[in-house]
């Protein structure tokens, strides 16, 4: 059936790897040198020397001696030691940008659900994948998948129609929304607890069942697109510039992780129905003691995603640990993955990325973004980070003729377009955002050079590039 971002009126009626030439056996380790030389009488000069480090990028600052008691993170080159300080000190550490993901060899629970068209995704629109909703069959056109927010999304109107649902039901529920900042649509309704089916297709077409999973899904009965929405206006916009009510159609799902910071407030892990599975292929995988091991965690493809990591399909992959988002009660609740980004050459930036299903053009937000936009400029993108970057890859934004339009330093990643923000001296993001932010949506396209990985149950974020 068609699954859309767009709410559609009532009468509309759904139908029926590159390889890598050395594989790292251990733990990436880079070392850095950090020198202190004291400065009488109470000064001293910290910097970071780094032979992989960019122009810039480390700067020596003068701290007093009373409050040099730190650390130091590669990811974004904060110091954190405690350092007995003394005059011509030299300490070495070993950094570690990357880091392996140690899967047991008995973990071996895992199935694979087809992408509907793998000609579609990731070039001209996220991908789709065949699914049953509240006992109802979804169509053989499937349901589009979002990495972009979390939780399944669903006009009133189709989940009356087209899933037998009960409206009645449904308000007695708890009064949810989500927000999608990049296009500002604001979705209001009620999260309404569901058994979802993947499906795979055999070759004589015969669907089969291989994930099962239940969560409340938003249904929705009222859309905005709200320009100016925070989370203290909760389900209602005050300032729509436009609106719809009633029986309103539209479906989509979405697995992302870390969305709270964006706005999606209530897009919690309890919304997601790759973190809820209980059956797979057929046989039980909940409870405690369960002999159906598993891994907790997904890969996106280009055409397929596989549930469930293992020591196998993990392999190749370089992993960067997530923070923790804050106030978390769940432990599958991570924040985004972090990247560094420079524009023309600048410094580089440590800011969130969204590697995005749903959207085929690049959003950035960054202090540094030109203004106004040149008919062309260079955004580099180091992933983590600079010193152990492996999805590093330059686009650059260019504008023929009024004409938007991208390329890329690795082939089919360039974004259709770019969709630039600059946030210098301002706070942008709903609910308060953060201040002069970094952000980086990478749009579908990142999937034509990179599969990408979140592990959820030890809070990992994985990328290899693909065989090209």
């Amino acid at each position: 059936m068609p699954a859309s971002h767009n709410p559609t009126s009532a009468a509309s009626q759904p139908s029926g790897h590159f390889s890598f030439t050395k594989q790292l056996s251990r733990v990436l380790v880079i070392p850095i040198t950090i020198l202190l030389t004291v400065f009488p009488p109470t000064t001293a000069s910290l910097s970071v020397d780094n032979n992989n480090s960019v122009p810039n990028m480390h700067t020596a600052e003068p701290r007093t001696l009373a409050t040099l008691v730190e650390s130091v993170d590669c990811r974004n080159d904060n110091i954190n030691l405690t350092l007995d300080l003394k005059p011509r000190d030299l300490q070495t550490i070993d950094c570690q940008s990357w880091i392996e993901l140690a899967i047991p060899d008995d973990v071996g629970t895992t199935v694979e659900v087809p992408f509907v068209t793998p000609n579609q995704f990731p070039n001209n629109g996220p991908p789709s994948v065949w699914m049953t909703i509240n006992g109802r069959y979804a169509g053989d056109q499937g349901v589009q998948m979002d990495t972009g927010s979390t939780g399944l999304t669903i006009g009133k109107g189709t989940w009356l129609e087209w899933f037998d649902g009960d409206w009645s039901k449904a308000v007695k529920y708890e009064r949810g929304w989500k927000f999608l900042s990049s296009s500002k649509k604001l979705y209001s309704g009620h999260w309404v607890p569901t058994t979802l089916i993947f499906h795979g297709k055999s070759a004589d077409g015969t669907r089969t069942n291989l994930l099962k999973a239940i969560v409340p899904i938003l249904v929705f009965d009222t859309y905005y697109i709200c320009p100016k929405f925070t989370n203290d206006q909760g389900s209602v916009c005050l300032a729509p510039t436009d609106q719809q009510t009633g029986n309103i159609t539209g479906l989509y799902m979405g697995v992302g992780f870390g969305r709270e910071q964006d706005g999606m407030v209530m897009c919690t892990p309890d919304k997601n129905p790759l973190l809820n599975v209980y059956e797979v292929n057929g046989q039980n995988v909940a409870g405690a003691g369960n002999p159906n091991k598993y891994h907790l965690g997904y890969i996106v493809r280009s055409d397929s995603l596989v549930w469930g990591l293992t020591a196998a399909n993990t392999n190749g992959f370089r992993w960067m640990s997530l923070q923790k988002q804050p106030n978390a009660s769940d432990y599958r609740d991570w924040a985004m993955a972090t990247l560094q980004v420079s524009i023309n050459n600048g410094r580089f930036r440590t800011g969130s990325i969204l590697a995005d299903t749903g959207v085929t053009q690049m959003y950035l937000s960054s202090p540094d973004v030109p203004k106004p936009i040149p008919p062309s400029y260079r955004i580099s993108l180091k992933i983590p980070d600079v010193q152990g970057s492996l999805a590093g890859y330059v686009v650059t934004a260019k504008r023929v003729n009024n004409n938007a339009t991208a390329e890329s330093s690795i082939s089919g990643t360039a974004p259709a377009y770019v969709g630039a923000t600059n946030t210098a001296g301002i706070v942008s993001g709903p609910g308060g955002g953060v201040y002069e932010r970094v952000f980086v949506n990478t749009g579908s396209r990142f999937w034509n050079g990179f599969e990408a990985a979140f592990d959820a149950a030890g809070g990992h974020w994985g990328v290899m590039r693909k065989i090209l």
